[in-house]
Formats: structure tokens, sequence, C-alpha cells
């Protein structure tokens, strides 16, 4: 059976909730967004790499399937 990009989404989604993860949703500065672009890595969300940037490293994600 084939699955739709919402449904696996909404699977990942909650994987992610119970690995102890949350969404937020956020305002900032454009200084902050520059750095966040600027410090990316390739196939890296700004999520992530804004706790790259404020922990010292990327917590592993659970695996999206």
């Amino acid at each position: 059976m084939k699955t739709t990009n919402a449904e696996r989404l909404r699977t990942y989604k909650a994987r992610m909730n119970e690995a102890g993860f949350k969404r937020l949703s956020i305002y900032v500065h454009p200084d902050l967004v520059a750095l966040i672009r600027q410090e990316k890595k390739p196939c890296e969300c700004g999520g992530r790499t804004l706790e790259r940037l404020l922990l010292g490293a990327a917590l592993k994600r659970p695996k999206h399937r």
C-alpha cells in the first residue's frame, strides 16, 4: 500500500514527539537569520543548525522512513 507524503510526515512528527523533540515557531532578528544561513550545513534545516549552534551539537533524530 502506497502512503501519501502527508501520512509519512504525520508518522515522522509522531516519532519526533516520542523522542522528546518539540516544534517551535519563533520570530528572530534578521542578523540571526543571516547567521543561521551562513552556518547551515548541506542537508540541514534551520532548526537543526540553530540547535547545533546553541548546544554545540545537533542531537540524533529518529529515522525518517
